[in-house]
């Protein structure tokens, strides 16, 4: 008689060499296809299961997600995921549903659970992003203003690669850093997002090898999912992203961010830099360089180090405005060419009026102005929360948080889970980002992030305080696991 999914029934071997993932699909699809369990019945969470377990929560998503892929069960925002059966659809039986149209794509991407609990924070590190009060709001206003009423020009398309006036600007100031490009090689795109979202689309296919760090920016992640690309993770340390798995399993494109790497903080040093670029070379792979953080003074990108093949990925969302929405890609001809074509099959282009305004923002030198301050503020924040971790929590290492980087990367104690932090950090009203968002698998990961770029001063020492208790809390939790009596 069929009945409800028994989790105590599931059998993990953990020595038999299977994925996790794969034994968690194989039991529930064997009771689906056995007609062991009723159809519309709801599965556990993929957190309840993992803790029934006692696994890794990604094994149990990904096992979920096979599931769907299959029909065997479908995913509904709010209640969960259901058992859908292999029967034969009825035709003219219902409306077909949003979840069984689904592309894989689609039902891959990641259900990201907001963590939050309280409102308002006490002290939200959880996101990367400019403080807006440091924006010279009214001047870029008049700017604007005065480009889209004065300048009929603006009113209809912009040249494909976008307004001139800009990408001469984005060309004369990225060579202050080193990197030589004409107008010409540069496509101005709807932020850095969709300027990945190009590169993903040009220059791979479904299965191809794209080396990441591990961890890296969440956002590449959905992106390469998205793509349906095979993730090569190199290791971060101290030094910068570990350049051994490229050369030992080669990649088709290696996504980098050598400067202030989100999450972790770290900037790559120059033996590791130069280390990359040759593998990268070994390899035959493009290479896509992140700055959304401009080079310290005195390093030069991997962009001016090898001109044909790495692309530059710019941006003023990260450091600046998010709301702008304004990027660039810098790279050989070819390849702007490409990425072009690509981007006018799907978009157009960029706002013109606020192209225009931005070109006549950078040509002021507002935007440094802007940034001065604001480096001033982070710098102040970030010393801060050093003194808060080193009081609250000593004996937790971490990298970031030097000079003005807001990044602070913090390796747990005891290898505990950064995603059960995070959620009993946001229980008390404090937001921070879980290792796990972060991790090429999808891994829960003894990690957390903390960016300082907009809590103020005062509240950090009692937002750190906080998340110690929440530490401690989620300590005690896996110490009274580990000593339970094994039955």
């Amino acid at each position: 008689m069929a009945g409800q999914l028994d989790p105590s029934r599931i059998s993990i071997e953990r020595g038999s060499g299977l994925p996790l993932a794969d034994q968690v699909y194989a039991a529930i699809e064997r009771w689906i296809a056995a007609g062991a369990v009723d159809e519309n019945t709801r599965l556990p969470t993929t957190r309840e299961l993992a803790a029934v377990l006692g696994i890794n929560r990604g094994s149990v998503q990904a096992a979920y997600r096979r599931l769907q892929q299959e029909g065997l069960v479908a995913g509904r925002v709010g209640s969960g995921t259901t058992v859908r059966g292999r029967g034969p659809a009825r035709l003219g039986a219902r409306a077909p549903r949003v979840e069984d149209l689904l592309s894989r794509r689609a039902a891959d991407l990641a259900d990201e659970t907001p963590l939050f609990t309280r409102s308002p924070w006490v002290a939200d590190f959880s996101r990367l992003a400019p403080d807006e009060r440091f924006f010279p709001l009214e001047e870029f206003t008049r700017t604007l203003a005065y480009s889209w009423s004065r300048r009929r020009d603006l009113w209809q398309y912009a040249p494909p690669l976008g307004l001139e006036e800009l990408r001469s600007e984005i060309s004369r100031r990225i060579a202050e850093i080193g990197i030589t490009r004409t107008a010409d090689e540069i496509l101005v795109v709807s932020g850095a997002q969709q300027g990945l979202d190009l590169l993903f689309r040009t220059f791979t296919d479904p299965d191809d090898v794209v080396a990441v760090e591990s961890p890296t920016y969440s956002g590449a992640l959905a992106l390469a999912r998205l793509a349906g690309v095979r993730l090569l993770p190199l290791p971060m340390d101290v030094s910068g992203p570990d350049p051994e798995p490229l050369l030992s399993h080669g990649a088709k494109v290696v996504y980098l961010m050598p400067e202030r790497q989100n999450p972790t903080g770290v900037t790559a040093n120059e033996e590791r830099r130069a280390a990359l670029l040759d593998a990268a070379r070994s390899a035959g792979a493009l290479v896509i360089e992140d700055g959304y953080e401009e080079p310290e003074p005195g390093r030069l990108p991997l962009a001016a180090r090898d001109a044909e093949q790495t692309v530059w990925l710019g941006t003023l969302s990260k450091d600046l405005v998010p709301g702008f929405r304004i990027g660039w890609i810098a790279a050989a001809r070819p390849v702007v060419e490409r990425l072009a074509r690509m981007k006018k099959a799907t978009d157009f282009q960029t706002p013109v009026p606020l192209q225009a305004a931005v070109a006549a923002f950078l040509r002021a030198g507002s935007d440094r102005k802007a940034r001065a301050v604001r480096a001033e503020e982070v710098s102040l924040r970030s010393a801060a929360a050093a003194a808060a971790l080193a009081q609250s929590l000593p004996d937790v290492q971490w990298w970031g948080g030097e000079g003005s980087n807001p990044l602070f990367w913090l390796q747990l104690p005891g290898g505990i889970s950064g995603r059960r932090v995070a959620e009993a950090a946001a229980a008390r009203g404090v937001g921070v980002s879980p290792g796990q968002d972060f991790d090429p698998r999808g891994e829960d990961r003894a990690n957390v992030r903390l960016s300082v770029s907009r809590v103020e001063r005062r509240d950090i020492p009692t937002g750190i305080a906080l998340l110690g208790e929440a530490i401690r809390q989620v300590q005690r939790g896996s110490s009274a696991a580990l000593a339970a009596p094994v039955v």
